[in-house]
């Protein structure tokens, strides 16, 4: 049987500190970013990791952490001179840099790879957010799997209410469009999916590098 409902709350400084809490106790909290609503909880947390995957109905894990910093980034992932040309280019914003892992996480959230997809996000709350959970969390769209992406608290309401704890209501995602996500490997960057920047916005920073 479904849970109830989740709790949707206007941001606010109280209602930020209240989803990092419950994301540091292992519950699953739904948040506004630049691109989408996105789905979060302790990357570190296997538990939270399961049910996550379980509420989106995904088969497997590789998930993107958003972080607050490149600090935070490469304790997780490894950098290069391709790598930090990109971030230092696009971050924060809507770039998802699958780089080679550095840290020890669940198994589910890099899909068993020697990779992970991070992102900084150019949004006061998500970054707040961050702030308050250690620098890093689950940065999944809050949609089930295969569904279009939630621009709105209310349509992560209808996607995934009866599946996670909370919702912070931060108004309409001001891109409404996914991230563009880039795999690194050396001096290679295969664009996997072209989002909020162009494909050739990417290529163009990895022929100067």
């Amino acid at each position: 049987m479904a849970q109830a409902i989740a709790r949707l709350v206007q941001v606010d400084d109280n209602s930020i500190e209240e989803a990092a809490r419950m994301i540091l106790e292992g519950r699953l909290v739904a948040y506004p970013t630049d691109t989408v609503y996105g789905l979060g909880c302790n990357p570190l947390d296997g538990d939270a990791v399961d049910r996550l995957i379980q509420a989106k109905q995904r088969s497997k894990g590789a998930l993107p952490i958003l972080v607050n910093s490149m600090v935070a980034a490469r304790r997780l992932g490894e950098f290069n001179k391709t790598s930090l040309a990109l971030a230092g280019r696009f971050w924060p914003g809507p770039l998802t840099l699958i780089v080679p892992l550095r840290a020890k996480l669940p198994a589910a959230v890099t899909d068993d790879s020697q990779f992970v997809g991070l992102r900084i996000p150019k949004h006061e709350t998500a970054l707040n957010l961050l702030e308050r959970c250690g620098g890093q969390i689950i940065g999944t769209s809050a949609n089930v799997s295969g569904h279009p992406s939630p621009r709105t608290a209310d349509e992560v309401v209808h996607e995934l209410g009866g599946q996670i704890d909370l919702i912070l209501d931060g108004g309409p995602s001001p891109l409404g469009k996914e991230s563009t996500v880039a795999k690194v490997l050396g001096a290679q960057v295969d664009v996997l999916r072209e989002g909020a920047i162009a494909r050739e916005e990417i290529l163009k920073v990895v022929r100067i590098c």
